[in-house]
């Protein structure tokens, strides 16, 4: 068998050459020993949170919306994985950005109550109190003796300022939507709106 032959410019080459091919010879040796000694990178799941700090009562687009990758055993359940999931429904409360989001965060279309809930609107007398109250606060009401009737209570949307008064009042009055059980609406209106006080967490 003829031995094949390199024309004397390439023999001189590579005579030249032979410890830099020498280490790159063993570089890929390396290489090839450490990626096949590597461990078997760990399964993620691909779910989408929110790409920034959403109000509560933001109707959801795909702008809102970035995936991430998180180990099974960390995804949350009825954790959305498509867009189909959440666009187009309606934050329930507000959300931090980088937040998972879930069947029980958003509702369906414009509803903005999770199922067992209802938004009510509570009026707001102080106008100090008023001033600081924001989508994703949490307050507490109070009936005219002090007591709480209900506690941790999210706001989904800002104090609005409807024109005309209420009751004789020398002003318009303020109101901010909450979201409550069912069974705490039904303490609150019984206890007359007016009579209630909102203290702001």
């Amino acid at each position: 068998m003829t031995r094949p032959t390199f024309p004397p410019a390439l023999r001189r080459t590579l005579y030249l050459r032979r410890r830099t091919l020498a280490a790159l010879c063993a570089f890929g040796a390396v290489l090839a020993t450490l990626l096949a000694l590597a461990p078997p990178t760990a399964p993620t799941v691909s779910v989408l949170a929110a790409a920034s700090a959403l109000p509560g009562g933001t109707v959801l687009t795909s702008t809102d919306l970035v995936a991430v990758e998180l180990p099974p055993g960390a995804v949350p359940d009825g954790a959305a994985r498509v867009e189909a999931d959440v666009v187009g429904r309606t934050l329930a409360s507000a959300v931090a950005a980088g937040s998972v989001l879930t069947a029980t965060a958003v509702s369906e279309g414009t509803r903005l109550a999770r199922p067992g809930h209802v938004v009510i609107a509570l009026p707001l007398t102080d106008e100090t109190i008023a001033a600081l109250v924001r989508p994703g606060a949490h307050i507490d009401v109070l009936d005219a003796a002090g007591v709480a009737l209900a506690s941790d209570i999210p706001v989904v949307a800002p104090p609005g300022t409807p024109g005309g008064v209420n009751l004789g009042m020398t002003g318009p009055q303020r109101s901010v939507l909450v979201e409550v059980p069912h069974e705490v609406a039904a303490t609150l209106t019984a206890q007359g709106m007016m009579s209630l006080t909102v203290a702001l967490r």
